[in-house]
């Protein structure tokens, strides 16, 4: 689609007579050293730099409304708008397509309207007909080299002279601005989520490696002193093995955490039913539900199928199972229950939490001690997945919901 070309600066220049070539290039220059300032100036927040940016453009380019927008899918949401139009609000949605953004979207380029009255194209538009905006300068505002959102400015006034390529120039300056900080922004969040996941790593290794280390080291010792009978040296090598398989299972399970956290595991997803799923998680913990003494009620629709790599979403519900058994009292019930919501399909555990148990960090098995580890492993695979895990509590009744998507 052919849209309205922006206007050579010299010509643009020429267009008013009624300021002088001499001030209109000040104003220029003026314009660019305060979106220097603004490029340079270290904002504490999102919204804070977008509000500023909004009040300069519309200063800059003399329209009466700014926005940022975000666009996801086919929604428009409103960041921040500052208008004298009352019917735009901050945290607004509309339909993309419904609103002068989505020539931007569509052709990825900054757009200039002028005059939208006199463009067949857009004098239809919903906006026009309802707000009557007739000047529209736009730019898309790009993170990592994907489109967050937009920068735009509206007026109900027309631009008679049309809009420069020095404003074009400037707008684009802007939205880079804009979507530079949103990028470190990013990069800083992950760095300390990264760096907070290290310190409980750390934390989660000096508590469940120093018991089965010190443990084999005790039994090593034992062994070994002179004439230790034969079958104290045999239990003392059986313990030492399974103590050993304890702590390597516990590393295996870090390290998949890890790789899953950077993106290097690759996930061999099918179409799997969701109700078998469940029982094998249950005929793997057979012993483990036995000894804690409760009971596990399933209310799964045999039609749910779920789009996943089966050995990591039973790893991810023996966690998940393995948590809720922890802190369960004895002969209590543990639910596990799925519905389907659009595209995803929320797998649901609900437990009674023992109080006793929380208060004492009651566990009978190293291998299960790791409740927190447990349900960031949880975590990673649902993001791996394109879904999510939540838990909550609520009047002595812990809830975890794993959401994957439907097959």
């Amino acid at each position: 689609m052919p849209y309205p070309e922006f206007v050579n600066n010299d010509a643009f220049i020429k267009m008013d007579s009624s300021v002088s070539e001499q001030q209109q290039l000040k104003a220029m220059l003026a314009n660019l050293k305060r979106i220097h300032q603004l490029t340079a100036t270290q904002f504490a927040s999102f919204d804070e730099l977008i509000h500023q940016y909004i009040l300069s453009g519309i200063d800059i380019f003399g329209l009466e409304t700014g926005i940022v927008s975000r666009i996801e899918n086919d929604d428009y949401t409103v960041c921040d708008v500052i208008s004298p139009l009352e019917v735009l609000k901050k945290d607004q949605v509309f339909a993309l397509q419904e609103t002068y953004c989505y020539e931007v979207i569509k052709s990825q380029s900054i757009v200039g309207f002028p005059n939208v009255g006199q463009l067949e194209y857009m004098n239809s538009h919903p906006v026009y007909q309802n707000l009557k905006l007739e000047a529209y300068l736009s730019a898309p505002i790009y993170v990592n080299n994907q489109i967050f959102g937009t920068l735009n400015f509206t007026s109900t006034n027309c631009r008679k002279h049309g809009f420069s390529i020095h404003e074009h120039d400037l707008i684009e300056l802007m939205a880079n601005s804009i979507g530079t900080f949103i990028s470190l922004r990013q990069k800083e969040e992950k760095l300390l989520a990264l760096n907070q996941q290290l310190h409980r790593f750390v934390g989660y290794v000096s508590h469940d490696l120093r018991s089965p280390l010190g443990a084999i080291i005790s039994f090593t010792k034992m062994a070994t002193k002179p004439n230790v009978p034969l079958t104290r040296i045999q239990l003392a090598l059986s313990s030492i093995d399974k103590t050993a398989k304890q702590a390597l299972e516990f590393v295996n399970t870090l390290l998949d955490s890890a790789a899953l956290a950077t993106g290097k595991i690759q996930l061999n997803q099918n179409n799997h039913a969701l109700d078998q799923l469940i029982n094998d998680t249950n005929t793997n913990l057979a012993l483990l539900i036995n000894d804690a003494r409760v009971d596990i009620r399933t209310d799964i629709n045999p039609s749910h199928q779920v789009y996943c790599d089966h050995q990591r979403i039973e790893q991810a519900l023996s966690n998940l199972l393995i948590n809720a058994i922890k802190f369960s009292p004895e002969l209590s019930t543990i639910t596990i229950s799925s519905s389907q919501q659009q595209k995803q399909l929320l797998i649901t555990i609900s437990n009674t939490i023992c109080e006793k148990k929380v208060a004492h960090g009651h566990t009978d098995n190293m291998l299960y001690s790791s409740t927190g580890f447990g349900l960031e492993i949880v975590k990673e695979i649902a993001i791996a997945h394109n879904g999510a895990f939540t838990s909550h509590q609520e009047n002595g009744l812990y809830t975890s919901e794993l959401c994957l998507p439907a097959a």
